[in-house]
């Protein structure tokens, strides 16, 4: 039976990856958990803790760590999972191709977990992917999105997430294998929408934490995430994702968790703007990416180039890129021109 056991390979040991390597670990598949730091590497091995990512979370032994990359590989690996920030992917991926090309024939299905843009191309991160897998496994790509807090799966709290991909027969067999009792999987073909709306809902939650930082309440709270996912579906709808997708999990669903929740890094780096910080200090004191940062300069130049309007897209930018105070932003989007409430999408 253990040649039957599934080999997973979560390459990346931030907060998300650890926790996925945990999750999965439970469900008895064989993991190895990539790291890119020695350190952390000797961390997990010699305590089960990624202390600086996931507190006190215990990892399990069936979870190994590595840092030479081609230690798994030389098994059959069933699974492999890019949990790296949006930044990184590129280079982490090309970094690992002879891997990949040698466990080609073995391996069922690449997924991306982690959510934004890349900057400079602004490509999606399966469209990355498909630039630096090798050509046998570009059909095998699929993404993770929804709201999908990583300490709060940690904790076993209930919730659900989206696997999207063009591949049927690849979402019927990854549903099964990443869904547990308290993380209910659905899927979705719509990857455009998907990873769209994993990523642009990190720009309204920085939004959402600038009201809080100023002191506004639900109303405001409440009228940004409304606009916001309006804001979303037009402009996901205009890249021609499937504007239902946006009513889902990985849409609505993702944005109500980024935007209140006191664990979502880019509500707090809104905060931490609406309470007079500068971006570079907030900068300088983060050890985890918020990828909102990079996802809004992103979406305003598409935007701009696509002529689709997003004001509060381009109210953050102006903000974290060309020093707009908070406040002023306010009185540029009360003070937009009347309209109706609904525009056509399309």
């Amino acid at each position: 039976m253990e040649d039957k056991k599934l080999r997973i390979v979560v390459i990346g040991a931030g907060s998300w990856g650890t926790t996925l390597s945990v999750m999965l670990a439970e469900k008895n598949y064989e993991i190895y958990l990539w790291t890119h730091r020695k350190s952390t590497y000797n961390e997990i091995k010699n305590t089960r803790k990624n202390y600086k990512y996931t507190g006190n979370l215990f990892i399990p032994e069936s979870v190994i760590p590595f840092f030479e990359k081609n230690i798994p590989f030389e098994k059959k690996i069933d699974i492999v999972i890019f949990a790296v920030p949006s930044h990184a992917l590129r280079e982490v991926a090309i970094s690992f191709y002879k891997n990949l090309e040698n466990s080609k024939n073995s391996i069922k299905c690449v997924l991306n977990v982690a959510k934004g843009f890349e900057t400079g191309t602004n490509l999606r991160l399966s469209e990355i992917l498909d630039q630096c897998l090798p050509a046998v496994l570009r059909d095998r790509i699929s993404s993770l999105s929804g709201p999908n807090i990583a300490t709060e799966i940690a904790r076993k709290l209930p919730g659900v997430s989206v696997i999207a991909s063009n591949n049927t027969e690849l979402l019927n067999f990854l549903q099964p294998v990443i869904s547990t009792p308290y993380l209910r999987i659905y899927t979705n073909k719509d990857i455009k929408g998907v990873e769209m709306g994993g990523s642009i809902k990190n720009i309204i939650a920085i939004a959402s934490g600038i009201s809080d930082g100023l002191g506004y309440g639900a109303n405001t709270k409440a009228s940004l995430i409304t606009r916001g996912l309006y804001e979303l579906s037009k402009f996901g709808t205009k890249m021609g994702a499937n504007p239902v997708t946006f009513t889902g999990a990985a849409g609505m669903g993702d944005l109500i968790a980024t935007c209140i929740s006191k664990n979502s890094r880019n509500r707090s780096v809104g905060e931490r703007l609406g309470k007079g910080e500068s971006m570079e200090d907030i900068r300088s004191s983060m050890y985890m990416v918020a990828e909102g940062i990079g996802t809004t300069r992103a979406v305003f130049e598409i935007a701009r180039e696509k002529n689709i309007e997003i004001p509060i897209t381009e109210c953050i930018y102006h903000i974290i890129y060309n020093n707009l105070s908070p406040e002023l932003s306010v009185k540029m989007l009360m003070a937009r021109k009347f309209k109706s409430e609904i525009e056509d999408l399309f």
